[in-house]
């Protein structure tokens, strides 16, 4: 009791936001299926609920205290959570003073302890998955864990995209009648610590997991023929190789490395029942997936993250406005959106050492047009974003190929209408140009005709 009282006062002083460690999750466990945490995970840890101060909770967690790093977080899927992330400039923990940092130390990580390590802070409980104050209650160092930068920013980021949209277009197809409950977690791996030896005066503090999954429990309100769960688990390196598999699969995989981990035999259970484990709505789970994730643009974005000097972290501090990222991040104030010696714009977001993703984004250009005619959002203005092609988002909300200029002979694919041919619908139902005087045309976004 002395341990979780003193961890509890160093939560509370260290966090603008108020995490609350308790004895058991009878706080917040409306964030588990049918009020029931998973079981079998390390015994020792810590139980948190999350919330704000004089907020209500958000999510819950289970801290390891011995390896800095949640063990899982149990949350609640929104859908009328935008996918953008929103701009957020602190962790809930960054000790102002060194004496409370030397405490704060023996228990949890710092920010500190991720520079220069080649991992990025991975949040279990998504930053874009939560509303409003929701999204800053993630941005604790209770609920990040050492993810890999490859890893993380392409095929973990690819996954918990199209789990939002698989998601959210269930949702939708069933009115809404339906509760999704998400478990995120890690496999830690006491071989892989940082900070690594030679950076820091304290090293090898924080474990660095070996996998990390998610459960997902779509329990629907009405019609138990239309709830099912499943899984997926990827290991915590550059190639991903991220599998979706039933929940009790994956109840079996957690066991076998957390029995191989504690050198005993652990069984661990997600969720109540396995929440509707079937194998025939795993199939058709799958099916969408594969319809949601590109693995050709998923390897293509691997690539460039691989291929990017860290070296570029360090940048000077500009008068420039921060933007918005593809992913909804803002730039930050010292990395505006721009190419950076690159051949496509991207920044850096998060603020100081807090944060060191990045993601691709565009550049403020105004008056750009999409060749169904509407004009690009000033956030999402025409760029490749990692695409073969120039596209944006329009103010209507949809995506469309785009030009990167709004005038009369502007085509898509930084092609040019023929001087004597500009743009227009000439007869057919869409924008489109003659690009020379021998027949050849392109889509263009404005009609001149």
């Amino acid at each position: 009791m002395f341990v979780l009282g003193l961890f509890t006062c160093i939560v509370l002083r260290a966090f603008s936001a108020q995490a609350k460690v308790v004895d058991s999750f009878d706080d917040c466990k409306g964030f588990f299926y049918k009020d029931t945490e998973p079981e079998g995970m390390d015994q020792n840890g810590k139980k948190i609920c999350q919330k704000l101060e004089y907020d209500h909770y958000y999510y819950a967690t289970l801290y390891s205290v011995h390896r800095r790093i949640p063990l899982y977080s149990a949350y609640i899927f929104d859908p009328e959570c935008s996918s953008t992330a929103g701009r957020t400039e602190n962790w809930h923990i960054e000790p102002q003073r060194d004496s409370d940092e030397n405490i704060i130390k023996k228990y949890q990580a710092i920010s500190s302890d991720y520079s220069d390590s080649g991992y990025d802070h991975g949040l279990l409980n998504p930053n874009s998955f939560q509303c409003d104050e929701g999204r800053i209650a993630t941005f604790t160092l209770t609920n990040a864990a050492p993810i890999d930068e490859s890893f993380d920013r392409i095929h973990w980021k690819n996954w918990e995209s199209a789990l939002r949209s698989f998601l959210r277009s269930k949702l939708d197809s069933h009115g809404g009648s339906a509760k999704v409950y998400i478990v995120t977690g890690t496999v830690p791996d006491d071989d892989i610590q940082i900070p690594h030896k030679g950076t820091s005066e304290d090293p090898e503090r924080v474990t660095v997991p070996s996998h990390i999954w998610t459960a997902v429990c779509y329990k629907h309100h009405l019609n138990d023929t239309k709830s099912f769960s499943f899984g997926y688990i990827g290991k915590n390196q550059p190639e991903g190789g991220i599998r979706l598999m039933r929940v009790s699969d994956l109840n079996d995989k957690l066991s076998s490395l957390y029995s191989e981990l504690l050198k005993t035999h652990q069984s661990i259970k997600i969720f109540v029942g396995d929440c509707f484990d079937d194998s025939k709505k795993l199939n058709e789970v799958q099916g969408e997936f594969d319809k949601l994730i590109n693995p050709n643009q998923v390897d293509e974005m691997a690539t460039d993250v691989q291929n990017m000097s860290r070296t570029q972290k360090r940048v000077v501090r500009s008068s420039q406005h921060s933007h918005l990222t593809v992913g909804g991040s803002w730039c930050r104030y010292d990395n505006p959106c721009g190419k950076h010696g690159e051949d496509y714009y991207w920044c850096w977001i998060g603020y100081g050492f807090f944060f060191d993703s990045w993601d691709y984004c565009s550049p403020p250009l105004s008056g750009t047009r999409a060749k169904n005619g509407e004009y690009c959002r000033s956030n999402y203005a025409c760029s490749t974003y990692g695409s073969d092609y120039k596209w944006c988002y329009t103010e209507s909300g949809n995506n469309d190929m785009c030009c990167t200029s709004d005038d009369c002979l502007s085509a898509v694919n930084d092609k040019t209408c023929w001087s004597g041919h500009p743009c227009g619908y000439h007869g057919y139902d869409y924008l489109w140009c003659y690009t020379d005087d021998k027949a050849n045309w392109e889509y263009c976004c404005k009609d001149c005709d």
